[in-house]
């Protein structure tokens, strides 16, 4: 392979295929870029500062923004090569130019090693390393993000994916997705994440409705923070039938940027956080295998959790809809590490003090567990459905299996 030191970039309905090794460092020429976005819930009004790099990318000119660039719509972009990309020196030019290096409120600091606009689709056939290697102390809020497309975009890994480095207590991790819509994210190669620290992990994930998130490859995070494998907000079908191991040193962690939230430390396979909405439930569907360990100290704070499958509602005032819920494959979780936290193979709104009953059906359910594998402060659970087996396939009582959290 021969090695390139600037990025490929391509316009609207571009096309190109990477068979190169693309080595990522430089914030100038074609790899780098400078955007900004709003509709941010929490501060209206504000437009939050983007500097960035990519590797392989669909850019174009953003005519209400002069001197921006946004995401280009329709583009095919495919990775059979090896895409490195780097924080240190994009870090250290944003650092150089904050007269008050404590000024980071409404700023970030983005390397993007695969992206596009709308309707778009990306293939990674090759090598992706994202390597977070900037200052660990660093306070802006820094976004890896490995593969991202907006909405209606479909974007597949067959190849490998590693997150590598410090990282930071404000480093947010995204896989393959985006905040959009309508997105079709798949799995079947590997990710790995193995960073010092993180804030917030994703690996398949949207922020929109709709769509689906996919695993039948292998997913294994080793850091700090919030760790959310299959994420998404309403609406959004989510299946592992391939293996995820989360491996949290959970730590609480103060937010210090006003757009983002306050959250208490989180592992979890699968996780749904939605507000009122009107939209059909889709299933969240485990036929693989998933291991989780938290190892919990006094720095995780008081309400550090792992579960298989955690959801989170917001608010009571609305429509809300039934959740289902199938487990046919394997789920352990374990704790290690001087203090003891919550932990089941389903959790229910444990992490809010609101009395928010979530709806929630449960189907067929495999399981190890002697009791107890379902843990909420707030919930309506149907188990009319519920098929419950161990792994021999021998049915199980129910008797016991639920417990409500003070």
């Amino acid at each position: 392979m021969n090695t390139r030191y600037n990025a490929i970039v391509v316009g609207k309905g571009g096309y190109v295929v990477n068979e190169d090794v693309l080595e990522i460092s430089e914030p100038s020429g074609v790899s780098y870029f400078e955007y900004s976005h709003g509709n941010i819930p929490n501060n209206p009004g504000v437009r939050v500062k983007n500097i960035a790099l990519c590797g392989l990318a669909a850019l174009e000119d953003n005519p209400d923004f002069p001197g921006e660039k946004k995401l280009a719509d329709s583009a095919v972009l495919i990775n059979k090569g090896v895409i490195n990309i780097h924080f240190d020196k994009i870090y250290a030019l944003y650092k150089s130019r904050k007269e008050n290096p404590l000024d980071t409120d409404f700023d970030t600091v983005r390397c993007y090693a695969m992206a596009a606009g709308a309707d778009s689709m990306l293939i990674n056939e090759g090598t992706i390393n994202v390597y977070m290697d900037n200052d660990i102390e660093a306070r802006v809020s820094l976004y890896g993000c490995a593969m991202w497309a907006n909405a209606r975009s479909l974007m597949l890994n067959k190849g490998k994916i590693n997150f590598l480095g410090n990282g930071s207590y404000q480093s947010y991790i995204r896989g393959i997705g985006s905040m959009d819509s309508h997105l079709q994210c798949i799995n079947d190669g590997e990710v790995n994440v193995t960073l010092d620290r993180a804030y917030q992990t994703r690996i398949l994930h949207t922020a929109g409705s709709f769509g689906s998130l996919l695993n039948n490859g292998k997913i294994s995070v080793d850091t700090t923070g919030r760790i959310m494998v299959l994420g998404s907000l309403m609406g959004t079908r989510m299946t592992n039938n391939g293996e995820i191991h989360i491996d949290d040193r959970a730590t609480w962690l103060k937010n210090i940027v006003p757009y983002h939230y306050q959250f208490d430390p989180l592992a979890t396979a699968f996780y749904e956080h939605f507000p009122a909405n009107d939209l059909p439930c889709s299933p969240m569907v485990n036929h693989g295998k998933v291991s989780i360990n938290l190892y919990g100290t006094e720095a995780s704070g008081k309400n550090a959790v792992a579960f298989g499958f955690y959801l989170h509602q917001v608010g009571n005032n609305g429509k809300f809809g039934i959740h289902r819920l199938e487990n046919d494959g394997e789920i352990v979780i374990n704790q290690s590490g001087p203090e003891k936290y919550e932990t089941a193979e389903i959790g229910i709104n444990v992490q809010t003090a609101e009395n928010v009953p979530t709806k929630v059906q449960i189907g067929r359910w495999r399981t190890s567990s002697k009791g107890g594998f379902i843990k909420y402060r707030s919930a309506e659970i149907d188990f009319s459905q519920m098929q419950l087996t161990d792994f021999d396939g021998n049915a199980l009582s129910k008797e016991g299996i639920v417990k409500q959290l003070s």
